[in-house]
């Protein structure tokens, strides 16, 4: 970052030095262009524009070696250092003394190669021109310090707010995959005791659920389309554990597979449902997955609680709206309406 710093200094000062050199000449300049006597244009008054040309060149030269001499002394590229009251004294007097002998010394040689008459406005002492430009190059050195150190300021809280928003992601994300272990294993044991002729197929799909779930723990998005694939795998499990008293319903529009939502998040509404509502003969479960025409996704299931809650584990919806506020600075939307209970998440297109 340093090294651009420098970079954006030698730029910045390169204008600099040209605004100085204008401001410095400029009622040379003004001169030259609208040059008059009584009202009349004389050209007695008017500098050439040779003469022009080296004034502006000199204060250019001056102001730009004033403003190389500074970086060295004040240092506008250090980003955390505080500037020494000791050094803004040093700046001060090198930068007067320098540009009166640099002054001197380039307009001895300009004098000895322009030997013509002077035009009015010509200066003999260039005392007042000295501390001119000597104020505006550390003025101007110290207000590029300012700037310099509160834009690496900013970025560096923006780069440990990523991280920290990196680290709290990661370490959500991380709860999801012992938590699936956890209900599908338990989901299994209870297979192999009602149905172990299946529990073969059951294994098989939970399989590729595991692979997934690990896969899915080294990438922050996955494509819809991934998602849809993985619950093919996880409602053959869960439809194999409750058989016809749970039915799930997909409609997902394939306009939208491609775009990107966090892994395990249909899952995880999925499993929101089923934990927290009575699947019976008596009372069936439904779950509806659908797309929306906002580039969004619903999940949708009736309510319909159970006389005892399972214990929460504080990871579900709480999990997933984390999130989505984390990466998208999004949340999901959670409503009740006509005893069903919504869920809709935004999709975020790639």
């Amino acid at each position: 970052m340093q090294t651009n710093l420098k970079k954006q200094y030698f730029y910045i000062v390169l204008l600099l030095a040209l605004a100085i050199a204008i401001t410095i000449n400029f009622p040379m300049v003004m001169n030259y262009l609208f040059g008059e006597e009584g009202g009349r244009i004389d050209t007695r008054f008017m500098p050439s524009f040779t003469h022009l040309g080296a004034e502006l060149l000199i204060t250019y030269i001056v102001a730009l070696l004033m403003f190389t001499l500074n970086f060295f002394i004040l240092n506008p590229a250090e980003r955390h250092g505080r500037l020494k009251i000791l050094n803004i004294i040093l700046a001060i007097v090198l930068t007067v003394i320098s540009v009166f002998i640099l002054n001197e010394l380039l307009y001895s040689v300009k004098n000895m190669i322009d030997t013509g008459p002077r035009p009015r406005g010509h200066r003999d002492e260039f005392d007042y021109t000295n501390f001119y430009v000597s104020g505006l190059v550390v003025g101007c050195v110290l207000i590029i310090r300012l700037i310099f150190q509160k834009q690496t300021i900013i970025l560096e809280n923006e780069a440990l707010k990523r991280e920290a928003l990196q680290s709290q992601f990661e370490s959500l994300k991380n709860q999801l995959s012992p938590h699936f272990l956890f209900n599908s294993l338990t989901a299994l044991k209870i297979l192999i005791n009602e149905a172990p002729d299946t529990a073969q197929n059951y294994i098989n799909s939970l399989s590729k659920a595991l692979r997934y779930t690990l896969q899915s723990n080294e990438k922050q998005l996955v494509t819809l389309k991934e998602e849809m694939d993985f619950m093919e795998s996880y409602l053959f499990l869960i439809r194999m554990r409750f058989d016809s008293n749970l039915s799930v319903n997909t409609s997902i529009d394939e306009n939208y597979l491609s775009h990107r939502l966090p892994p395990l998040t249909i899952q995880t509404l999925v499993e929101n449902a089923i934990k927290h509502n009575e699947i019976s003969k008596l009372r069936p479960l439904r779950i509806d997955i659908s797309t929306t025409e906002n580039e969004g996704l619903f999940v949708i299931n009736n309510i319909q609680k159970k006389l005892s809650e399972e214990e929460g584990t504080g990871i579900g919806l709480t999990n997933l709206s984390k999130q989505y506020q984390l990466l998208f600075g999004k949340d999901i939307t959670i409503s009740i309406e006509n005893n069903q209970f919504k869920v809709e998440i935004p999709l975020i297109k790639q």
